[in-house]
């Protein structure tokens, strides 16, 4: 399997908190799949958590690397995609 990492950016005002965290641990569990967020450079948190993904304390501005493990690249991209929406707001 190969690993895709895309970047997102939080436009949400609030920054990453429960309702888009709901929404992308959801999207996950729904996938199967093996994805992982965080701040380039930084610890990565599973995105099968809403707790784990709210502990990272993202702020509206930031860009945020998503690792999906996939053989599937148009499947990493839709999934990039969704979360993109999820941080809009």
């Amino acid at each position: 399997m190969s690993k895709f990492s895309l970047e997102v950016e939080v436009l949400d005002p609030i920054g990453l908190h429960a309702r888009p965290a709901g929404q992308i641990v959801k999207l996950v569990k729904e996938s199967g799949l093996e994805v992982t967020i965080g701040r380039p450079g930084e610890e990565f948190a599973k995105a099968n958590s809403a707790l784990r993904l709210m502990a990272l304390k993202i702020k509206t501005g930031e860009t945020l690397t998503v690792e999906i493990e996939t053989s599937d690249e148009a499947q990493a991209g839709e999934i990039v995609a969704q979360i993109q929406d999820f941080l809009k707001g």
